[in-house]
């Protein structure tokens, strides 16, 4: 059981041991990508807070065929499930996980410039280059907490956004909080 009081089962321990492989390969390419999602908070928090369904990676659009290409070579199959520009897919011994791609705007925001997504905006320091401890001995790095803040409350209003699932508003409280206890006085839009 995990400091949450969650008990990592088998299919938490098989995602868990996928992270840590594809950061050793794309660390190995001099590649990044940044964790975000469910395995994102549970990266800022420091451990395993739930069950997740997938895992999900950002990564710099001048860097995504190099990433698909080392991931690919160490034994990912690419799936041809998403639009090319937004992201791809992979399965990897029957663990699924994607990357998703971003650009970086002269102002220092990230923004995903092509496909059906790109009115999503994220704050500059939404991807930096400190990793964290996501579990005991595997650091990561991972979506700032304001960049996936940023993430979630956009998301309803987006041209092609869906509202929020119960998971999403827990999130975001979750995340305001974790921000608050950061940067005691600065409030954050509802």
């Amino acid at each position: 059981m995990g400091p949450g009081g969650v008990t990592v089962n088998d299919k938490t321990r098989d995602q868990l041991e996928l992270i840590r492989l594809i950061t050793a390969i794309l660390t190995r390419g001099a590649q990044r990508a940044w964790l975000f999602g469910g395995w994102g908070l549970d990266a800022r928090i420091g451990y395993v807070t739930r069950d997740h369904g997938d895992i999900e990676f950002w990564v710099n659009r001048d860097a995504a065929l190099e990433v698909q290409r080392l991931l690919a070579n160490a034994g990912a199959a690419v799936l041809d499930t998403q639009p090319s520009e937004e992201a791809t897919e992979y399965d990897w011994d029957g663990v699924w996980f994607s990357t998703a791609y971003f650009d970086i705007q002269p102002d220092g925001t990230f923004i995903q410039t092509q496909g059906r997504f790109d009115d999503w905006v994220f704050p500059a320091g939404s991807f930096p280059d400190e990793p964290v401890e996501l579990v005991v001995g595997l650091s990561v790095l991972a979506m700032s907490l304001a960049g996936m803040l940023a993430m979630k409350e956009q998301y309803p209003q987006l041209r092609n956004g869906r509202p929020w699932r119960d998971k999403d508003v827990t999130d975001i409280k979750l995340l305001r909080s974790m921000l608050e206890d950061r940067e005691p006085g600065r409030t954050h839009p509802t």
